[in-house]
């Protein structure tokens, strides 16, 4: 029963401290780690100025 008991307590702190990890690792992520999105028409031109690529960035929240 004691060898029991003790990898019971063992597998709970190890839950614990797996689960306390996670957390951190969660909540030290801030909101300006993300890439900032402008929205809008981007023209790529070549050297003689004509228009090669065109793109539409669109942002989601």
């Amino acid at each position: 029963m004691h060898w029991r008991n003790r990898k019971l307590r063992l597998a709970i702190v190890l839950a614990i401290a797996v689960f306390a990890g996670f957390y951190a690792w969660r909540t030290g992520q801030t909101e300006n780690a993300k890439p900032q999105c402008e929205p809008g028409r981007h023209e790529e031109k070549d050297a003689s100025g004509k228009v090669v690529k065109i793109t539409n960035t669109t942002c989601f929240s």
